[in-house]
């Protein structure tokens, strides 16, 4: 069968909808990831879907193709992936999807493959199954397999809470853009005591306030006003199947989530203390910092979360963290990233500690950092271009630590005394990543000039075309 071999991507698949992904495509994506899990031992898959408008039909076309593999199926119907996740350890399944495009605009949408526990296909395994569906290398089951539908929300809210009681009753606006956590993330916050305001929780396929994305300066903004509007304690924004959160303080204040993982490794390391905290190639030297202050082993890997996971089937780390905002609390967990799981810690860290999110930043190292900024530039030019950016990079800063081995995976990092600067592409879209701070705003200003002039010296970037704080180059 012919497909297109872009959509088949670092750690999961994301396509056109009726150019790329078609039922028919996705059903047979299902024959072949259901080949693939029962060569492999796998005869149960759990199946669970976001609320893109495709995505409900594709779940289905994908259940056809797993059950026609002879893999029995339990459809859990529209959740966020971290009950997807979840669900695997609830129904004992250790195979199955989840139909997504994460942060890709709403013309996308895409597939999780899971192949164990919290655990997704990445790289070899991703290309090996757009192989089997290119050479139709598929096994049909001798009979079919068994397909139900179980709602297994309550359970799932139950045991999360259950694990993370919190003592205060925080009033918090929930803004997940019109996404899917508006139809989950309030009732598991009501239940678990506290008082919420929904902003934007009606779920619109079309995503009218554009793609809803945590990281994104606009999004952090509209939260902050809102907070401040409703005198609430806390603000948290979303992603479109809800494993990435943003914040926002009782004062307004916008928190990149490399602050939040740093404080999350401080509430982690009291439990668990000399332990490995592991976060990504773009995370402030906050991280660093204080993982070192509290007494644990900072490691630092690639970006990417299924690279993470992977990595730390090897690290056993305790806690792992992205600025873009998954975040898996392995040792308390599962060693996957759930949204609600990480608004529950949260809040149930600065109830225990009884502070405001407010205080509990003030006490973390100080950096001006910028916003991850994402420029276009196209899937055929990203990879060349970045080992362009590194030479001249290297040259330019020849007294910083230069990370461009596998912990960088996919760019570059410059580590100063005062600053650091990360360059990369995304695994996952036609763009490219930029990410710098600094302790002196002299500092920050020189590099923003810096990397704004650079970047505009090529033309493979698109700096028109669906650019994401890009303001923040100046």
């Amino acid at each position: 069968m012919k497909v297109n071999p872009s959509m088949f991507r670092g750690y999961d698949l994301r396509g056109i909808v009726d150019k790329d992904l078609t039922p028919e495509i996705v059903e047979n994506l299902g024959r072949a990831h259901g080949t693939y899990m029962k060569r492999r031992g796998i005869t149960r898959a759990v199946v669970g879907y976001d609320c893109r408008a495709t995505s409900e039909e594709y779940s289905e076309a994908l259940t056809r193709g797993y059950s026609w593999a002879g893999i029995d199926v339990v459809n859990i119907g529209m959740n966020l992936v971290g009950t997807f996740y979840w669900a695997q350890y609830y129904l004992d399944a250790k195979g199955g999807a989840f139909v997504t495009a994460s942060h890709n605009v709403a013309a996308y949408n895409g597939l999780k493959f899971a192949i164990d526990f919290s655990e997704t296909l990445v790289s070899d395994g991703i290309q090996e199954i757009r192989r089997m569906v290119e050479e139709e290398d598929y096994e049909e089951g001798e009979k079919p397999g068994k397909v139900e539908k179980q709602d297994i929300r309550q359970a799932y809210f139950d045991d999360v809470i259950k694990r993370l009681p919190i003592s205060k009753k925080f009033k918090i606006v929930i803004d997940p853009s019109c996404s899917t956590a508006g139809a989950i993330v309030p009732d598991a916050l009501r239940k678990a005591g506290c008082e919420v305001i929904e902003k934007n929780c009606e779920i619109d396929p079309t995503f009218p306030l554009g793609t809803p994305d945590p990281t994104e300066n606009a999004v952090a903004k509209r939260v902050s006003k809102e907070v401040l509007e409703e005198k609430a304690d806390i603000g948290f924004s979303y992603d479109a199947d809800g494993d990435r959160i943003g914040i926002v303080d009782e004062k307004g204040g916008i928190i990149w989530n490399d602050v939040l993982l740093a404080l999350f490794a401080s509430d982690v390391l009291g439990g668990h203390p000399g332990a490995k905290i592991m976060y990504n190639t773009l995370c402030s030297k906050v991280v660093e910092d204080t993982i070192k202050e509290k007494g644990g082993v900072p490691f630092m890997w690639r970006t990417g979360h299924s690279f993470l996971k992977k990595k730390n089937q090897e690290v056993k780390a305790a806690f792992i963290g992205e600025l873009s905002g998954h975040f898996f609390f392995s040792a308390d967990f599962y060693n996957h990233d759930d949204g609600i799981y990480s608004t529950l810690r949260l809040l149930h860290y600065l109830s225990e500690t009884n502070q405001s999110l407010s205080e509990a930043v003030e006490k973390l190292p100080k950096y001006i950092s910028s916003p991850e900024v994402k420029i276009t530039c196209p899937d055929d030019k990203k990879v060349p271009l970045i080992g362009k950016i590194s030479k001249v990079l290297e040259n330019d800063f020849p007294d910083a630590e230069v990370i461009s081995d596998e912990r960088a995976g996919d760019g570059v990092r410059l580590n100063m005394d005062d600053s650091m600067f990360v360059v990369r592409y995304s695994q996952n879209g036609p763009y490219v990543t930029v990410k710098f701070e600094a302790n002196t705003q002299k500092k920050y200003d020189l590099l923003k000039d810096y990397l704004n002039k650079l970047l505009h010296s090529y033309e493979e970037i698109d700096w028109e075309k669906d650019a994401v704080n890009a303001e923040a180059l100046g």
